[in-house]
């Protein structure tokens, strides 16, 4: 604290207001005079906000280990398990035109695309994908993914014998499984695009016909994926479709599942589609963020090797996309479909219909 003393001639020896001129300016003079140099002043705090679908379990510690590393500040916002994906997706719809995050990180790459599309994102292209083939990242630099999941039927060994299982999707149509399957809304998470998926196989009439048999075969419909399995594990059913994750982290917990990759073969037959759809993660800028630099070293990290290797170690078991580190892990996504995610990523919208007008009618 800098005390400051002004002595004011008396009134009668000097004209007042000059005097008050006088002692203002030695105020302003002495405060100034005090300022700080720009040297003194703390430095500001690097911050970086991320909207995050991935789940929280195997997210977090990998920002915090960036925060850690890079000394920025990580401020993330996680979706809940039952509006999967898809909240965030429609929050940063919502936010367009004043956007509050930074950098989006998704456990899918549907609503990464249908992002794209609606113009959300803007192009970066990080120097640690290199190595990514282009399969995985956007030509226009929009999104780069990475880290793979398999979208599987999942079942208890004990309960379920080998010539019961299905061989492919379109098979839970078949009165022998009627009121023994489950899955989660599909009108969220990797289960709306997987959905979307079929639909850009199979066209419109066949997805119809699927979504009406497994209405007839009174599906019973979960509140996310790690739902659909528990629902599995407590034997209100037989049979779930889920990630090859949620199946991972029941045995870690100890629960008798097992896991299939069925076929994406049309109820019909006609479509012949070998394997199942494995799912990347993807990450990408939002146009218009406040801290682009900060977003851009993040955005290297979350696509770099070293956050591959980490999530294949995790319970999670991303399969890497990068062709080299697959063997060097010994990976393998077994059954791996190479489907057209843009394809399915455009009848989002109209596989949401259906599924509200046909098959949750």
């Amino acid at each position: 604290m800098v005390g400051i003393a002004v002595v004011i001639p008396p009134r009668r020896s000097w004209n007042w207001r000059r005097a008050c001129a006088f002692a203002l300016l030695c105020v302003v003079s002495t405060v100034c005079g005090c300022k700080k140099s720009p040297s003194d002043e703390p430095a500001a705090e690097q911050s970086v906000v991320i909207y995050c679908s991935v789940d929280t379990a195997f997210a977090k510690p990998i920002l915090d280990d960036f925060e850690r590393r890079k000394g920025i500040k990580v401020h993330a916002r996680f979706d809940t398990e039952a509006g999967k994906t898809t909240g965030l997706v429609n929050k940063l719809l919502v936010e367009r035109t004043s956007p509050r995050a930074d950098v989006w990180w998704s456990s899918e790459i549907f609503g990464t695309l249908q992002l794209a599309r609606e113009g959300i994102l803007t192009a970066y292209r990080p120097g640690t994908a290199k190595d990514i083939p282009d399969r995985y990242k956007d030509a226009d630099g929009l999104w780069t993914a990475f880290g793979l999941r398999g979208r599987v039927v999942a079942y208890d060994p004990k309960r379920t014998r080998p010539e019961d299982l299905p061989r492919r999707w379109a098979d839970f149509t078949d009165p022998q499984y009627k009121g023994r399957f489950a899955m989660a809304d599909p009108r969220f998470g990797t289960t709306r695009g997987h959905m979307a998926t079929l639909l850009s196989l199979w066209g419109r009439d066949a997805m119809v016909r699927f979504h009406e048999g497994l209405r007839k075969n009174e599906f019973r419909r979960a509140d996310g994926n790690s739902h659909a399995v528990l629902m599995l594990t407590r034997g209100v059913v037989d049979f779930v479709a889920t990630d090859t994750d949620d199946v991972i982290v029941a045995r870690r917990r100890g629960d008798s599942v097992a896991m299939i990759y069925p076929d994406m073969d049309s109820p019909d037959g006609e479509r012949r589609v070998s394997g199942t759809l494995w799912i990347p993660c993807s990450v990408a800028m939002v146009k218009g963020a406040s801290h682009p630099s900060a977003a851009e070293e993040l955005i290297d990290h979350l696509v770099s090797r070293l956050i591959e290797r980490k999530l294949y170690a995790s319970d999670s078991k991303n399969v890497p996309v990068r062709p080299m580190l697959r063997a060097e892990l010994d990976a393998i996504a077994v059954g791996e479909s190479h489907v057209d995610y843009s394809a399915a990523a455009a009848v989002l919208e109209q596989s949401d219909k259906l599924v509200t007008d046909v098959l949750l009618r």
